[in-house]
């Protein structure tokens, strides 16, 4: 059975998607307890809250309020289920997920969409 250190090999690794988009990295780890047995992966975490949260509690909810406030993200933390990672290297996480769907975008959308559609000339681009 291969052996894999979870805080070495997978916590703060640059994730990408299906066509190596980059996503962000992970910055948080779910395990589920299973009574008697070995906790298990859940699933991985990435969201600047969550990473906030291992700074220190005080200022996940601070960094959470002003999301609330002023973000366009629907979500704080983006949650992949363990099922959905395709390829563990040393310097990225794979996952089987379309990145342009996830909430990991949503400014690039809003930019695009508020921004970038109302400058001269862009419609022709």
């Amino acid at each position: 059975m291969k052996r894999l250190d979870l805080a070495r090999d997978v916590l703060d690794k640059q994730v990408v998607d299906q066509e190596e988009t980059r996503m962000g990295r992970v910055d948080g780890l779910v395990l589920e307890l299973r009574g008697d047995r070995p906790p298990r992966v859940d699933s991985i975490e990435m969201g600047f809250v969550v990473l906030a949260r291992r700074v220190h509690p005080r200022l996940e909810s601070w960094l959470e309020r002003l999301r609330r406030r002023f973000s366009v993200r629907k979500t704080a933390i983006y949650r992949v289920p363990w099922s959905k990672v395709k390829d563990i290297k040393p310097y990225q996480i794979q996952i089987d997920v379309a990145a342009l769907e996830t909430p990991t975008f949503d400014w690039e959308r809003w930019l695009r969409d508020h921004i970038v559609a109302k400058l001269p000339d862009s419609a022709k681009s």
